[in-house]
């Protein structure tokens, strides 16, 4: 299966490139693509496309915060029926909460997650596209554009409470500084944007119930058609690992694909998985991630990964390893 992304997103680069007095007909054709028949037929293209297109303008541009500054180009019809479908919410949360279900209209390697906690939202995003490169500029260009419209859309300058990057603190973290204004963990377990619930609550000035509501119909079939051709298993990993922290049960993973308890459990079978397995193998790749990739704290991992006692933690790694946590880490920087 071939991962995509709407195709909209090339030609915001385009603009964004003649914006900033750049030739894009060079660093498209430096990319591989035709010019200006860049656009293939169809409204989506390849992720493999969008990596190569990225990592280029990283190489050969010397414009070190491009994709933050670039979410904040994009506005929110640019994602055709989700991004209207946004604009008509009632609210912030209410728009979180449609990103999260329709997100992999947008990019097909996207899986978002919000949570509540205490007076918080947390808002998550994991993007795991296979492009290293293309997965810090969707993280990047996603944070440009949420900091971009819900103060826009509100009409209230809100910022977060904090917020968490996985990739590690790059030489340019200024530019991550003047736009959240807020304390930022880089080299973090997961994406986080975590807010207050009152501003999460701010009704938005575009608000629109009734076309809410029939835009709203016209994503769930848009998605159904891109997800038609997506791996079921893909899926249901997809978010698992986005609310691994949660141990998300069997019926919250069927409630997030939009299908019966009794549907996924006979999908699994199909696949011959057990439910309980596939969780213990997504916790132990991500515990490989996290020691491998982090300077974590054991517990700090054990938490991520949903265990509620860090001996857990350490006995499950230790059954599948033969060593301890601590013990792989060393013998992995050795």
């Amino acid at each position: 299966m071939i991962k995509t992304a709407s195709a909209i997103y090339l030609h915001y680069i385009d603009s964004y490139l003649e914006e900033l007095g750049f030739d894009s007909q060079s660093i498209f054709q430096g990319a591989g693509l035709d010019y200006p028949d860049y656009s293939p037929s169809g409204d989506r293209v390849s992720l493999q496309i969008i990596a190569n297109l990225i990592e280029y303008i990283r190489n050969n541009i010397q414009k070190p915060d491009f994709a933050l500054q670039l979410g904040r180009q994009i506005p929110l019809m640019a994602h055709g029926n989700l991004g209207a479908a946004m604009l008509a919410s009632k609210d912030i949360h209410t728009l979180l909460m449609l990103g999260v279900k329709f997100c992999r209209l947008a990019f097909s390697s996207i899986t978002m997650s919000v949570k509540e906690q205490g007076d918080c939202i947390t808002f998550g995003i994991l993007a795991e596209s296979g492009f290293p490169v293309l997965d810090i500029a969707i993280i990047d260009a996603i944070l440009g554009t949420a900091m971009e419209n819900v103060q826009r859309l509100s009409g209230v300058r809100i910022q977060p409470l904090s917020v968490a990057i996985r990739h590690k603190k790059p030489k340019h973290y200024a530019f991550y500084n003047t736009l959240l204004q807020c304390p930022i963990e880089f080299d973090a377990p997961s994406n986080l944007l975590i807010f207050s619930k009152k501003h999460m609550a701010l009704p938005l000035q575009t608000a629109d119930m009734l076309g809410g509501k029939i835009l709203v119909g016209k994503c769930e079939i848009d998605l159904k058609d891109i997800e038609q051709r997506s791996p079921f298993m893909g899926r249901v990993t997809e978010i698992i690992t986005a609310y691994l922290d949660t141990s998300p049960s069997l019926i919250f993973v069927a409630d997030s694909l939009q299908m019966s308890e009794r549907t996924l459990r006979r999908r699994l079978t199909e696949e011959n998985i057990n439910y309980r397995d596939l969780i213990k193998n997504i916790r132990h790749k991500k515990a490989v991630d996290l020691l491998q990739n982090t300077q974590l704290r054991i517990e700090k991992i054990a938490f991520e990964l949903g265990y509620k006692e860090t001996a857990n933690f350490r006995r499950a790694f230790k059954d599948e390893t033969g060593k301890s946590p601590r013990e792989w880490r060393k013998q992995d920087i050795e």
